[in-house]
């Protein structure tokens, strides 16, 4: 609502502008000569300066959105190598725990102490980068 508020107002007020200054100019741009109302010269040129506001804008979400895209596409690649690592540990600490096993028959006090260590180790943090 507030938005069709001020909208009316704007338009009241460029009714106004175009009203209180209906005189009419010599435009004149490299080889080109008119006379026009000075409205429609302030108008145009408002009207160039907002396409221009819009094309460098479209400029900058578009470099933005590609940065995005590109960040989210490391993210992915790094998610999966911290996948891969994480699967190494895991079958790094399996073969720990079978060569442990291994020596149980030599050591068996050694072996349950170890194995005790090896299992209660603390786990490797995780990281979300989307939270």
């Amino acid at each position: 609502m507030i938005y069709v508020i001020i909208m009316c107002l704007v338009s009241l007020c460029v009714a106004l502008f175009a009203v209180q200054n209906s005189m009419t100019v010599a435009v004149t741009f490299l080889t080109w000569n008119f006379t026009t109302s000075l409205v429609m010269v302030i108008l145009s040129s408002l009207a160039a300066g907002l396409l221009i506001a819009f094309c460098w804008g479209l400029k900058l979400k578009t470099q933005h959105y590609l940065r995005d895209r590109k960040r989210q596409e490391q993210i992915a690649v790094l998610e999966e190598e911290k996948a891969k690592l994480q699967e190494e540990i895991q079958m790094l600490m399996h073969a720990q725990k079978q060569r442990l096993a291994a020596q149980a028959g030599k050591d068996s006090v050694g072996f349950a102490a170890k194995l005790s260590e090896l299992s209660n180790s603390p786990a490797i943090p995780s990281f979300n980068p989307r939270k």
